[in-house]
């Protein structure tokens, strides 16, 4: 089961430790109001008067008890082994602890990123930053759903299901996928191809990021069992394609380009706001570019799934759509690929202004030879064109809607702004066009272009990402207090790899290395690259000196070297690719807050906090942007923070991600001593507080017990430190079925909430789905399947006197419906026959009734 490594202490405390004696610290502990649902014979889980009385007992265990405690858990500090890297070993010419010194989490970084040495500390300094953007930015969902990436790490209003932006998921797919636990971009593609994730708010490129993304990880079979996922997507984009023209259109702002050159030109006198801002609806060459990308991709996925009908017919209406934009978009006066202004232009005139979405083709691989190409160049390095201090530009600067400041307050002026959104596609384009080499662009000028770019990227003379950045002045231009911060809208390190390093990967089991590196430059290293489950790592050492592993290019596999040569380009053979383990699932983590399981309360909690930010699924450590539970101003010497499940779970560990300030002139620190309680007592102890990492995760393990609740006691250090959570997590291996309960699945509705019901039998707590009316939505997710038809049973109680209808949507489609006759409240079964893919499947449930009373116990399938 693989999982991120940190901070571990086992315990053999268990609930048995009741019975060792008072130590005498009632006093110290703390008075809790939770109260259990006593009315219905079954308890809702939360812990009761009755149930802190025994948490105080348990409390009060021997001397001689607390002393074995404290004297195992000293013995077993060390992290537990992940077996995803079981066997695979790297190599260590590189300092691994200085360069992410100064960043929280570093357990994940040391586990997850590969490092690097160049000669440039400005480009490599902005690299190490870079990793611990898209950490904020990976949040927990729900078990089953797993992880997926934000785009600002405070949740926005405009946000799709669980806070995703698909603008961005590309990038993100990009990025991520060189972390070395691939569970982030499996569970993050899976929202898109068969989740919730709206894949149609704006334009993107995500099935091209995911067919890419398997050449890294190996796994070929993931992406193949996503075809049907893919083609449906691509068919989501019917709606808005032109057939006379034989392109896609979309408004600017839903290419993430408001106040682009289009909304100018088509309100030139500023009297229509909406209509500047939104933009017409208009052809653009990167929409058409990322459709033939996405194209290619499904073309690629049917080929590994041995369809050769969706392989053909995809690989054509790629080359269809790309001769579209040689014919429609490129304009040989300009020698640029231009916008089309879609309403009142039946001529489909182009725009004569030349915008940086133009050079987002090359990248995907249009427009390579030199006709097309070298303009391109000409232009990226230009002083009047896209060429700024701060820049690439999104507009050119000659243009005469081009624009240096922003005129007022509003975020995004896509007309001249320096984005890194656009930069992270132009490095791309850049380096596609110096590979081809069919122009005169130099390594040197890739490297200008990066190293402006890693400029870009500060503030306060250190590595930052925010929105939007001046062009000619050194200041974010759209930077928003506890909502921009570390930005998570584009790609830095995978232009570093890619680009600078050369890492190319290959659709077979090879490994392409090509950087793209100043011609002065006497040494650089990539080191513990995973690449196919391997650990790759590439040296290049001039005179031998630095590395000490031989002069010219070195490249290791799992800490062997398989190749030396003088240059600094090679091509390795690769050893069959390690696929990962199942990960383990997150059972804390409530993606819905208030009124939903699990819950989260806390004795005291700071009123600039809040206890349920300690199971969002949200970790970062930072003071601002926040997220976290605090005590911080409590007057107890110790607090309790507590989750409650919708039903008992078994358990054998928990892990903290615990927050601290000090260093930063704050009042929360690590806690002095921890006791977890569970429903039977107490289940484990950390007495040594300099053994806990603070601002990374500690987990606490002890003997698998079942239990409703975890209370996790925390003391104080002093009177004047408090101690914060930013994150409680319990790691279980995933659930596999064939029964699955309605309370683990993600309730939406109105009404749609757990109850707890005397006479079901299926949890032992009586919890079930209750409240569902016409907009419930019941969500099990990470159903896993090897494919084909299998009966679906639910177990369900109809109270009413009328037959409810369910609709049951497979990944986002409806496949069949079921009837619930009345059952006069009793719980009795229906069963339908549906189709899943191969793989993790969504299974919704959607509807109920405004009338009756209907409650859902569980989901079989077999």
């Amino acid at each position: 089961m693989a999982r991120p490594s940190y901070k571990t202490f086992t315990s053999f405390a268990s609930s048995g430790m009741g019975k060792f004696k008072s130590r005498g610290r009632d006093d110290l502990l703390p008075q809790h109001s939770g109260q259990g649902n006593a009315g219905s014979g079954k308890q809702d889980g939360r812990p009761s008067d009755a149930d802190y009385l025994l948490l105080k007992v348990a409390a009060f265990v021997s001397a001689i008890g607390l002393l074995l405690v404290l004297i195992y858990t000293i013995l077993v500090q060390q992290a537990l082994p992940n077996p995803e890297s079981d066997g695979v070993k790297g190599t260590s010419f590189l300092d691994h602890e200085k360069p992410i010194s100064s960043f929280a989490g570093k357990t994940f970084l040391r586990h997850n990123i590969p490092f690097i040495d160049i000669p440039d500390t400005l480009i490599q300094d902005v690299y190490y930053y870079r990793w611990t953007s898209i950490q904020r930015n990976l949040r927990y969902i729900k078990a089953g759903t797993g992880y997926m990436c934000t785009e600002f790490v405070q949740p926005v209003g405009y946000a799709k299901a669980f806070g995703s932006i698909d603008a961005a998921a590309g990038h993100q797919i990009d990025e991520s996928r060189w972390l070395r636990d691939t569970f982030y971009g499996d569970d993050y593609i899976h929202l898109y191809t068969r989740g919730p994730a709206d894949a149609l708010q704006y334009t993107q490129w995500i099935l091209d990021a995911a067919s890419r993304r398997a050449m890294v990880t190996g796994d070929s079979q993931f992406l193949a069992s996503q075809l049907d996922d893919m083609v449906r997507l691509w068919h989501e984009w019917d709606q808005v394609y032109d057939d006379a023209a034989g392109l896609y259109y979309y408004q600017p702002v839903w290419d993430a380009q408001e106040l682009s050159l289009p909304g100018f030109i088509a309100d030139p006198n500023g009297t229509d706001w909406t209509l500047r801002k939104d933009g017409p609806d208009t052809f653009r060459p990167n929409h058409n570019a990322y459709m033939v990308a996405n194209a290619r991709a499904i073309a690629r996925a049917a080929k590994l799934a041995r369809d050769g009908f969706n392989e053909f017919l995809f690989s054509k209406l790629a080359d269809d759509l790309e001769a579209a934009i040689y014919e429609r978009m490129w304009a040989p006066e300009q020698r640029f690929f231009m916008d089309i202004i879609r309403p009142n232009n039946p001529n489909l005139t182009r725009l004569t202004g030349r915008e940086q979405v133009g050079l987002f083709p090359y990248r995907f691989g249009i427009g390579l030879k030199k006709k097309y190409a070298q303009p391109a160049i000409d232009s990226m390095f230009d002083p009047e064109g896209f060429l700024a201090p701060y820049g690439p530009t999104t507009l050119e600067i000659r243009d005469p809607w081009f624009m240096a400041v922003r005129p007022d307050g509003y975020c995004c002026y896509w007309n001249g702004m320096s984005w890194p959104y656009s930069t992270s596609h132009t490095l791309k384009s850049l380096a596609a066009i110096y590979r081809s080499g069919t122009t005169n662009v130099t390594a040197e000028q890739y490297h200008q272009y990066l190293q402006t770019y890693a400029r870009t990227q500060q503030k306060n003379g250190q590595p930052y990402v925010a929105e939007s950045h001046y062009p000619f002045i050194d200041g974010w231009s759209a930077d928003g207090w506890n909502h921009s911060e570390h930005y998570d809208h584009s790609t830095n390190n995978d232009d570093v790899i890619t680009g600078l390093f050369g890492i190319i990967p290959q659709q077979d089991d090879t490994l392409k290395v090509s950087p793209i590196v100043p011609k002065n430059w006497t040494y650089f290293a990539l080191e513990n690259l995973s690449y196919h489950g391997h650990l790759v790592t590439v040296l290049y050492d001039k005179y031998g000196s630095r590395y000490k592993a031989g002069r010219g290019l070195s490249v290791f596999v799992d800490g062997k070297k398989v190749f030396n040569g003088p240059k600094q380009s090679a091509y390795i053979r690769m050893p069959s690719p390690i696929l990962p383990a199942d990960a383990l699932v997150n059972i804390a983590a409530n993606p819905t807050g208030p009124g939903q399981y699990p819950t989260a309360d806390a004795t005291y909690t700071n009123s600039g906090d809040f206890q349920f930010k300690a199971i969002d699924g949200v970790l970062f450590y930072d003071t601002i942007p926040d997220n976290r539970w605090t005590n911080y101003g409590s007057p107890h010497i110790n607090d309790t923070l507590t989750i409650t499940f919708a039903r008992p779970r078994n358990v054998s560990s928990v892990t903290l991600a615990l927050y601290s300030d000090v260093t930063r002139g704050g009042g929360v620190d690590v806690p002095s001593r921890i006791e977890i309680y569970g429903s039977n007592g107490l289940l484990a102890t950390v007495n040594d507080s300099s053994s806990l990492l603070p601002n990374d995760r500690n987990e606490v393990s002890f003997g698998q017990v079942e239990t409703q609740f975890l209370a996790v006691n925390m003391y104080r250090k002093s009177s004047k430190l408090w101690v914060g959570v930013c994150e409680l997590e319990v790691w279980t291996p995933p659930a596999r079925g064939p029964t699955y309960y309605a309370v683990d699945a993600y309730l939406t509705g109105q009404e749609t909430r757990v109850v707890f019901d005397n006479t079901s039998t299926a949890a032992s707590n009586g919890a079930v789905v209750g409240g569902l009316r016409s907009d419930s939505n019941v969500a099990f997710s990470g159903i896993m399947s090897s494919g084909g038809r299998t009966a679906l049973t639910l177990s369900y109680a109809n109270a009413g006197n009328t037959t409810v209808g369910l609709s049951v949507e497979i990944n986002q489609v409806p496949r069949a419906s079921l009837t619930l006759l009345p059952s006069k409240g009793k719980y009795v079964h229906v069963t339908t026959t549906v189709a899943l893919a191969a793989g993790k499947n969504y299974i919704s449930l959607r509807g109920g009734s405004d009338d009756e009373v209907v409650r859902l116990e569980t989901l079989t399938l077999r």
